[in-house]
Order: structure tokens, then C-alpha cells, then sequence
């Protein structure tokens, strides 16, 4: 193996001109131990730098002819590649005499080694068709998508070829976290390496990143941590939130009460999911999503209609797109038994809930709820979330809080449901429209970040709030 043998006859590790921190990362990656490195973690960490050094090393002491394709997401200039930060490895380690840095790409002298880079936006399809990929360098590889990378990856289809992935992590929903980091797969060595473990840092820098976490200590974990957003102030949820609201009821040993729902999300089109929720008295106890389609809505509607009738429990459903017919088809189901399962029409796109109230009930000199919210969605998101942080607070802090304000999910819903149910609430943030608050728009979602729907986190929504705030929204005249 021609880099496994060049890390181990020459040694990679510059001394003090790369970060000590990472030569036995790099020593397992060279060796030939991985297909793929990912190295993650939040600004000034070394990461850039010390892989641009570890390239240039590498090219420079195996003799034979590399090539090295370098990619990020948006490249409008040569400028913005990581083409200047090789140009500063060469001067940096003193190889200038070694390579041609040329206006496009950089070529070893002696090998006949090169650097191409490309930007994933414009020249996917050039990626597509370059062959003989050696390294596969992915700069920002937090806004890499699942389509893009079927279409990258198999660019290092050589037995010897690795593909190193950089990035500073950006949403706990994106794409290469929950695929390199929640998800290893196999072949595959990955490193977290934040500021602290970087000792080129100047004092200048140290006292800006000391500012930022006295400032705002939660932006701090996202920037300089390296923890992914849904869990900072960005996010309508806090994961620390949710996660203190895991059998709520029984850490704060209260009983909780409430008639039965079912929140249901209908799915929309073929990508897309339904789910449901299940808030039995009071206590969130199952959660699922399900592939789906419109053809597929009257089976769909049957099979929550069961759920409920099982159950004893209200169906709460999202009316948004093909949603709208679900009221009927439980109908249709109620007219041939003697059981009746009542339903309600969540209408999230319509007017809020006690309009001329206050936004925050235990602020009597907030907002009020037709000025705070664009619609039903909006004020139904953060009216959810608020219960989440008063049990926070309630759990972790001791704060006192009434019954009907704690948020709590069974641990029987298991981890894993659990932690995806948690990451779709924690990826919406808030967005202005009219002066007012709404939930980021899901095309927007899908556009950006790559995620289709959260569905689950909608089920929960929908099951939550069939009765805000004590509405004229009453069992006794749901559908």
C-alpha cells in the first residue's frame, strides 16, 4: 500500500509543524487501517491546516504518481478550495522547490503527483467522471447530502483510495453526522478535535473564543464545540430539554392525567413518512413512522383508527395536504360499529388558539398569541417547547411546575425511537413572516439541509395540542 508505506518508512508527523494531537489518528490512517477518516469538530481545532500538511507530506514522499481530488460544497474561485491552504502546507514544511503550484491545480515535481479541486455545486458531474482518485479530500462535509455522496463516493473506487471527510458539524439531521458520527460505518476511523487540543493557537484567538463563551455560552458549544445544532438557542427545542423529559413523570413522581390521543401525520407524497403518536394519559408511550403514499391514505386512516379505538383515544391529525381526508375516512370507519372514535382537525396552517391572550401564560405582559404566531403551527411548536423547558428546569434545577405543564416520554419508546423523535424537533428554528413567528417552512428544511419531513415530531405536535390553552377546542365537540 503505497501511503501505508510511505507513513511508516518516512513518518508523517512533522514534529512541532503539525498537531501532535493528531499523529496517531493520521499514523491509523495511513497504515491503511480505513476507506474513509472523518475529522469533526468545532472552529480552530487544526483540522484544515494539519490535513492540508498531512497531504503535502504524504504526496511528497511516495513515489508515485497521486491524484488527489479536493471538493467542497460551493467553489466560485479557485480561492475558496482548500487550494490556498495547501499553498501555505508547502511554505509551511519549506517544500517549495518540491511542487508546481500552478493557477488551478498543484503538481509534485518529482511524481507528477496532483491536487485538482472542484466545487460540488457546479461540477458534480465532473466529479462524477474523474477517474483514478487516490484521496478524496471533502471539505465542509456537514452539507453533503445522501444524493451527492452516492454520486462521490464511488470516485474512490481504487483498492488503496481513502476519502477524508472535514467538518465543523452543523445539525444533528445533516446527512454525513448521523452517517459518520451517530452511524460508523464500517472502515472507517473517526476523531473529534476541538480548539483546546489545538497548540498553535495565538492569545488573541484564545481570549476571542474565551469572549464568545462568556457571552453565549450555549453558541459557543455549536461554534467552538463542535456539538450540532438542536441544542442551542437557534433550535425551537433543546435536546437537553427533551432529554430531561425522558419518564418525567416518574423522576418528578407525579401522575400524570389527560384523555388519550393518538397524533397522527398523514404522509404526503411518496418520500415521505406517516407517523403517530401516542399521549396515554398524559405520558408519551409509542412513537413510529412508516413508508407510505396518497393512494395508500384510506389503509393509513383504518390502521389509526384501530390504534385509537384499542386505546380508548381521540384522533389528533394533521390536515395539511392529503391529511384533509382522514376526518371522513374515520367517519366511514365509525359508521359500520358500535365503537366511535372521535377525531379532531388540526389545522395547523389556520388561526392560533386563544388569539387575544398572552403568548407566554406565565407572562401577562407578553405578546399576544395573534401577534407572537403566524398560525396554529407556530404557537402549537412553542406552546411544546415551553412545556419541555419548565421540565427541564423541573428536573434538572428543581423549579416548581404544575402537572399539566410537564412534558414526559416512556422510556419504553426505546433509545433509538426516541433519539430520532428528539432530532426532528430539534432541527426547526424560527423564521419571520409578517412580523410574527412561524416554523420554518419543510421545503426549506428539504432545500438546505437535506431532510425530508419530520413526521414524528408533527405526530407529537398534533397529539399535544389538541387544547392549548383551554380553548373552546373540547372533547365534547370534536368530530
Amino acid at each position: 500500500m503505497a501511503r501505508g508505506a510511505a507513513a511508516r518508512d518516512e513518518g508523517l508527523n512533522a514534529g512541532a509543524l503539525t498537531n501532535p494531537a493528531l499523529f496517531d489518528f493520521w499514523e491509523k490512517v495511513f497504515l491503511g487501517e480505513a476507506d474513509i477518516a472523518v475529522l469533526h469538530g468545532g472552529r480552530s481545532s487544526s483540522k484544515t491546516r494539519d490535513t492540508a500538511c498531512q497531504l503535502v507530506r504524504l504526496v511528497d514522499h511516495v513515489p508515485v504518481k497521486m491524484r488527489v481530488l479536493c471538493i467542497r460544497r460551493f467553489q466560485n474561485r479557485i480561492q475558496e478550495s482548500v487550494y490556498t491552504e495547501l499553498k501555505w502546507a508547502i511554505n509551511h514544511l519549506g517544500l517549495q522547490d518540491a511542487f508546481d503550484v500552478q493557477k488551478t491545480t498543484i503538481i509534485h515535481i518529482a511524481s507528477g503527483s496532483e491536487f485538482i479541486f472542484y466545487g460540488i455545486e457546479r461540477n458534480l458531474e465532473d466529479i462524477k467522471g474523474t477517474s483514478d482518485v487516490d484521496i478524496l479530500w471533502v471539505e465542509e462535509a456537514e452539507k453533503l447530502t445522501q444524493d451527492q455522496w452516492t454520486v462521490i463516493g464511488p470516485t474512490i473506487r481504487k483498492e488503496d483510495s481513502l476519502a477524508i471527510l472535514l467538518f465543523n458539524p452543523k445539525f444533528v439531521t445533516d446527512y454525513v453526522w448521523q452517517n459518520f458520527v451517530v452511524n460508523v460505518p464500517p472502515h472507517c476511523i473517526v476523531r473529534r478535535i476541538n480548539y483546546s487540543e489545538n497548540p498553535f493557537l495565538s492569545q488573541k484567538a484564545l481570549r476571542d473564543i474565551a469572549a464568545m463563551h462568556e457571552r453565549d455560552p450555549e453558541m459557543f458549544e455549536h461554534v467552538y464545540g463542535g456539538v450540532p445544532l438542536g441544542d442551542s438557542e437557534l433550535s425551537i427545542f433543546k435536546r437537553r430539554w427533551l432529554d430531561a423529559c425522558v419518564d418525567a413523570h416518574k423522576v418528578l413522581k407525579v401522575s400524570l392525567t389527560g384523555r388519550n390521543i393518538i397524533g397522527f401525520d398523514p404522509a404526503d407524497d411518496g418520500e415521505d413518512k406517516s407517523a403517530t403518536a401516542d399521549k396515554i394519559e398524559g405520558v408519551f408511550t409509542h412513537a413510529e413512522d412508516w413508508s407510505s403514499g396518497k393512494d395508500e391514505l384510506v389503509q393509513n386512516a383504518k390502521r389509526v383508527w384501530a390504534k385509537a379505538k384499542n386505546a380508548g383515544a381521540t384522533v389528533s391529525y394533521d390536515t395539511i395536504g392529503v391529511g384533509a381526508f382522514v376526518g371522513g375516512y374515520i367517519d366511514e370507519q365509525n359508521g359500520q360499529g358500535a365503537t366511535k372514535v372521535k377525531h379532531y382537525a388540526f389545522h395547523a396552517g389556520g388561526a392560533v388558539m386563544d388569539a387575544d391572550k398572552p403568548s407566554d401564560p406565565q407572562n401577562k405582559n407578553s405578546p399576544l398569541n395573534k401577534d407572537e404566531y403566524l398560525n396554529l403551527k407556530a404557537q402549537a411548536w412553542a406552546n411544546t417547547a415551553r412545556r419541555a423547558m419548565l421540565t427541564f428546569n423541573a428536573v434538572t434545577r428543581g423549579q416548581s411546575i404544575k402537572p399539566e405543564d410537564i412534558l414526559s416520554f416512556s422510556s419504553v419508546i426505546g433509545a433509538k425511537k426516541l433519539d430520532a423523535l428528539f432530532t426532528e424537533l430539534c432541527v426547526p428554528w424560527w423564521v419571520e413572516s409578517e412580523g410574527k413567528k412561524r416554523v420554518v417552512p419543510k421545503a426549506k428544511l428539504k432545500k438546505d439541509l437535506g431532510v425530508k419531513s419530520h413526521n414524528l415530531a408533527d405526530a407529537v405536535i398534533a397529539a399535544d395540542n389538541v387544547n392549548i390553552t383551554g380553548s373552546t377546542y373540547t372533547l365534547s365537540n370534536l368530530g
